[in-house]
């Protein structure tokens, strides 16, 4: 039997979802990302005891967060595993320090994360198909300002992500245009 797996990510509003969706069309053959299932992981934990998730809350909520725009231009494909993804081509100072910040909280508290592959921020648009890298004619501009704790756990169609916990930052925080 499969276990549950934890993990941190932004978690996406439903105008992102939507444009997410719409990156889906024509991505045949493959099995698409649901989009309750829209994120962008941080850090994966793999399987955590039960004991530990107050802990993974306490990190959740002290990570320094205030939200930032995130520009989602470009699809792309890890081909050796068939997924296809969105992504920036370049990634936001804010999102490194959110992600290098995480690491170092997770380290400090002695919790496992995976940390052998390099941080490639990007949201699964499907699995088992490939598609040809591009920049997005029309990039998806996400203000990034939920920061979640999820866990996956497998089901009928696949593995399946609850929030356990969530971080949302208000709209106060979004900056605003100086006038000129």
């Amino acid at each position: 039997m499969q276990s549950s797996r934890y993990f941190f990510a932004l978690w996406p509003n439903p105008v992102v979802v939507r444009q997410l969706v719409q990156l889906q069309v024509g991505l045949a053959g493959g099995r698409l990302t649901h989009p309750a299932d829209f994120h962008l992981t941080l850090a994966f934990l793999g399987e955590v005891p039960a004991a530990q998730e107050a802990t993974l809350h306490r990190v959740l909520h002290a990570l320094p967060f205030t939200g930032f725009e995130l520009v989602l231009d470009q699809v792309d494909a890890f081909r050796r595993i068939g997924l296809s993804w969105a992504g920036p081509s370049c990634i936001p100072p804010a999102l490194q320090a959110l992600h290098d910040a995480l690491g170092g909280a997770l380290d400090a508290h002695r919790v496992g994360w995976d940390k052998s592959r390099g941080f490639r921020p990007h949201v699964t648009l499907a699995r088992k198909v490939a598609v040809t890298a591009h920049q997005l004619a029309a990039p998806v501009v996400w203000w990034a300002d939920q920061l979640v704790l999820a866990r996956s756990e497998p089901g009928l169609a696949g593995r399946r992500y609850t929030i356990r916990a969530a971080r949302r930052v208000g709209p106060a925080s979004r900056p605003q245009c100086a006038n000129v």
